[in-house]
């Protein structure tokens, strides 16, 4: 199945990239896809990407599946589906 994931704000400065599909095999969930992007571009992504991702991942870490916030901690529990939007962003703070 075909994953469309967009990459917004310091994702997407780190990946250099603002979009690209992801080939993913049937049944694959949101945790498989979060896998394949750091295996992709785990060193341009480390502190997003902790070294063991399942609720590791930094806390401004945002998520949404066709524009549905989820919790990428729970990303076994989140299937996707051929044709669905990821977008992987962090909140940004400042003052």
């Amino acid at each position: 199945m075909r994953i469309k994931v967009l990459y917004l704000g310091l994702v997407r400065n780190k990946t250099g990239k603002k979009e690209e599909p992801c080939e993913m095999a049937d049944g694959s969930s949101l945790s498989d896809l979060l896998k394949r992007v750091a295996e992709t571009y785990g060193g341009s992504l480390k502190g997003l990407f902790r070294a063991e991702m399942e609720s590791r991942l930094d806390p401004t870490f945002i998520v949404t599946v066709n524009g549905v916030l989820k919790d990428p901690s729970k990303g076994e529990a989140v299937p996707l589906a051929d044709g669905d939007t990821v977008a992987l962003m962090t909140l940004i703070s400042g003052g």
